[in-house]
């Protein structure tokens, strides 16, 4: 039986105070861009399925200019591991967030909070702006 995969989105956009070249005096959104890495809970697994070792290493992705979560050679969107039969499934398998190189504000690095969720049992998209966090 063959893994499942599901796929993490996300927008990321900061708030700071108005510029001095706008008209108005409202605060400004910009994109913000960075690195993410996605790292399960569980590091190998037998598969009750078909027998077969997995290793479940972490996965990296970018926010790029944009604002946008995308694999590292640019695509929309990172694949994950789903908790599906191929895994036993598991009793729970779980994904930590972590940012680095957090970049927003005329390039000052910031920090985003890590969090976990829950990866889904299904092939689905998940957005990490709606999904359930958990604590790291």
């Amino acid at each position: 039986m063959a893994l499942s995969y599901f796929t993490v989105t996300g927008s990321f956009k900061a708030v700071i105070s108005d510029g001095s070249d706008s008209a108005n005096h409202d605060p400004e959104v910009q994109n913000i861009s960075g690195l993410v890495l996605f790292t399960p809970s569980i590091s190998e697994v037998i598969s009750t399925a078909d027998g077969v070792t997995y290793r479940l290493q972490p996965v990296r992705g970018r926010i790029e200019e944009d604002g946008v979560l995308k694999t590292i050679d640019s695509t929309v969107g990172v694949g994950l591991v789903a908790n599906t039969a191929a895994l036993g499934p598991l009793e729970a398998l779980t994904y930590k967030v972590e940012f680095s190189h957090v970049v927003y504000d005329k390039g000052k690095e910031r920090l985003i909070e890590p969090f976990r969720f829950a990866a889904p049992a299904s092939v689905t998209t998940i957005d990490l702006a709606t999904v359930s966090r958990l604590p790291v």
